[in-house]
């Protein structure tokens, strides 16, 4: 059996795990256009040079010890299905029995007139954070403008405002994470930032990045010209489905895949960014772009590819912004889209430094917002996997020390030790 694993990230290394689970011996072949696998969600970290050993996620030792053979620095850009081998950009051919697409995600960027100029950056893979640090000092920029306040745009801002450099965040919406958070967990994360010294200008957009060859400044939406060093579009990300399109498999706003990964070509499985994935709060399917679930997909897949038949129950949108002064995380469900669902609030932050919400339907928990207090949230994640009804403890959800002894016995025993969506029974750790 010859396995092939296009990208090289947390699906890839989910699949290395889960293959080698079920077949230690086959061979597995990774393909990357990058030269190594690092954990993207710490990219932003370069800027306060933190070593790069830090973000690598997983390093040669788990290659060899796995036996699997890399090909870096060289990028797949066809697969044909019919003699079931993968196309290199240095026209080799690579053939496979089972292959697995895990190109993840790309940057959104918009028709922004002057976006070709130098000094403009996006944020997602590690040679442009790289690339992007270097140009800030060789510049000597002192004045960076972000577009976009989701989750990367808002943690560049952060640590630009670490080493010293002004910055503007432009935002079309009306308020930071407006598409994760609820308007007061926005609100107080807004105000960390500016704590911190970063400007935010809400509801306008960058039209036209001006400068002869290189960044000076942008024209706002308004009509406002502001100085700009550099630019850094931040805006968010669409799944990479370029190559499994050359397969002829069918993608929708991600690779479509059913419950064992695998996409609508036999033997051709996708898992982690580039795919759409079942959201269980809302049971809705979506591209879901963040690395925990990146991995579970990417280890079903390699359980599946090598004939351990185990299903993909679905993923749970968390987020975590940890680096700043206080914690935030929410996971689900952020605000009630209807009447049939129930709100509960603790606000205490101004006071006690914590806020807690928690959004249930027919008394199951859906989603929640933890600031500033969140040792106990994994129980939180648990109770909405498991979907279990919480409406005898529904008031104490909120609180920072809720725990499993608010619980009753027989929920500690039969439901939150059978968590069925973390693949207990083959997880990798």
């Amino acid at each position: 059996m010859k396995y092939v694993i296009v990208g090289n990230s947390a699906a890839a290394v989910g699949c290395i795990t889960g293959i080698r689970k079920v077949d230690p011996e086959s061979e597995i072949t990774v393909i990357s256009y990058e030269d190594k696998c690092y954990s993207k969600p710490m990219i932003a970290d370069v800027l306060v040079d933190i070593p790069e050993e830090k973000l690598i996620y997983r390093d040669e030792g788990f290659f060899r010890e796995n036996n699997v053979t890399q090909i870096l620095g060289h990028k797949a850009i066809s697969v044909n299905p019919k003699n079931k081998v993968v196309a290199l950009d240095s026209n080799e051919l690579i053939p496979y029995d089972k292959l697995l697409i895990a190109t993840g995600a790309k940057p959104f960027v918009p028709p922004i007139k002057g976006s070709d100029k130098k000094g403009v950056f996006t944020f997602t893979e590690l040679h442009s954070a790289k690339a992007f640090k270097d140009y800030l000092k060789e510049r000597g920029a002192e004045e960076v403008v972000v577009i976009g306040s989701g989750f990367i745009g808002l943690e560049v801002a952060y640590f630009l405002r670490e080493i010293g450099v002004k910055v503007k965040v432009v935002e079309l919406l009306n308020r930071v994470l407006a598409k994760a958070l609820d308007e007061r967990g926005s609100q107080i994360v807004e105000q960390m930032l500016k704590e911190k010294g970063v400007e935010f200008l809400f509801n306008n957009t960058v039209e036209e990045i001006l400068g002869e060859n290189e960044v000076s400044s942008v024209k706002l939406k308004s009509g406002e010209v502001i100085r700009a060093d550099a630019v850094v579009v931040a805006i968010g990300v669409r799944p990479n489905t370029e190559l499994a399109q050359t397969a002829g498999v069918q993608v929708n706003r991600g690779i479509t895949v059913d419950l064992h990964q695998q996409t609508s070509v036999p033997d051709i499985y996708a898992a982690g960014d580039c795919t759409e994935c079942l959201d269980i709060t809302d049971g809705q399917t979506k591209p879901l772009p963040l690395f925990p679930l990146a991995f579970e997909q990417g280890f079903v897949a390699g359980l599946n590819m090598a004939g351990k038949k185990l299903e993909y129950l679905g993923g749970l949108p968390l987020n975590s912004l940890k680096f700043l002064p206080t914690p935030v995380l929410n996971a689900g469900i952020v605000e009630a889209p209807d009447s049939s669902y129930e709100t509960l609030v603790n606000d205490q932050f101004e006071k006690k430094g914590f806020y807690r919400k928690a959004i249930l339907k027919e008394g199951r928990l859906v989603g929640f917002v933890a600031i500033g207090e969140i040792d106990r949230v994994g129980i939180l994640t648990n109770l909405i996997r498991q979907k279990i009804n919480v409406s005898q403890v529904k008031e104490r959800l909120v609180e920072p020390d809720f725990g499993l002894v608010d619980l009753p016995q027989w929920w500690r025993e039969e439901k939150l030790k059978q968590d069925k969506t973390a693949y207990k029974d083959w997880r990798a750790v």
